[in-house]
């Protein structure tokens, strides 16, 4: 991780995926709460995906930038010869969720659908990441 204070370590892979999984029951409990907006829902989603991501990143000592693009995450993690199940390559489609949709006006209805789909993928990657870094 390139962090802006080079003095300043970044946080263990086993500290970036609790944050995750924190990220990953926001989600599930705005799921349940029709209080919670859908937007804020698959925010949290997508930041589970994220951390989820540069957990796994930190785990192999591979340099990442500082980006909530889950794509270019994913082409690094291909890169350094980090394999991620097929079904979990399609992160792509959560990355609006975690600057576009924070904000009103910004974006059009998110369904159940997305809702249900956003929480599914971040559950599969944080679980996936839990289990790579065990290993490692």
């Amino acid at each position: 991780m390139n962090p802006p204070d080079k003095e300043r370590l970044p946080a263990s892979p086993e500290e970036w995926v609790i944050h995750a999984r924190s990220d990953l029951t926001l989600a599930q409990i705005g799921r349940d709460n029709g209080k919670v907006l859908h937007e804020q829902i698959c925010f949290h989603a997508q930041q589970a995906v994220e951390k989820s991501l540069k957990a796994v990143l930190l785990c192999y000592k591979v340099d990442f930038p500082l980006t909530h693009d889950l794509e270019e995450l994913v082409d690094i993690h291909n890169r350094n010869g980090i394999a991620m199940p097929k079904e979990m390559l399609d992160v792509g489609v959560l990355t609006p969720y975690a600057v576009e949709a924070r904000y009103p006006g910004y974006w059009e209805e998110i369904t159940e659908s997305e809702v249900d789909n956003a929480i599914q993928l971040a559950e599969k990657i944080v679980t996936w990441a839990g289990e790579c870094i065990k290993r490692k």
